[in-house]
């Protein structure tokens, strides 16, 4: 063999081993480029997660709330005594009120009523009033719309 064909041997080998390590190489970075990949499709993944994670919590948070809510109706409705023409929140043997029977039954919604002292109570919400068995027609001025039992 010839010099030149020898020379020319190595230069083709030496071409040939820099392709195959640049072949290497790359399949490397491939390999480093679909770990990558996978990496920022995993994190996406974790995002998503949490963001899937805080709307439970916040329907968890929202969940109690409606059940604390419930929970005090009920209590109320338990402590709750109709004594016409009003409704009275009772504690053992004490008793708290009046409140307006007309606000309560249409949205539960218990609104003190204003009296005079003579029988005769307002609510402000509403404007109804009632009256029970203190009350005196001979009261001036206080003329009753909604009159009691």
């Amino acid at each position: 063999m010839e010099l030149a064909a020898i020379t020319t041997l190595l230069g083709s080998i030496k071409t040939a081993t820099e392709i195959a390590k640049l072949i290497k190489d790359s399949e490397i970075s491939l390999e480093k480029a679909e770990t990558k990949l996978k990496l920022a499709e995993l994190i996406s993944a974790l995002a998503d997660a949490k963001i899937e994670v805080t709307g439970v919590q916040q329907a968890l948070l929202d969940k109690d709330a409606e059940l604390r809510a419930l929970q005090e109706q009920l209590n109320v409705k338990q402590k709750l005594q109709w004594q016409q023409p009003y409704y009275w929140l009772m504690e053992g043997s004490k008793r708290d009120g009046p409140f307006c029977q007309h606000c309560y039954d249409k949205e539960q919604q218990l609104i003190r009523l204003q009296g005079n002292g003579k029988g005769f109570w307002q609510c402000k919400v509403c404007k109804n009033t009632y009256t029970d068995s203190n009350y005196k027609p001979s009261n001036v001025g206080l003329v009753p719309r909604n009159r009691g039992y």
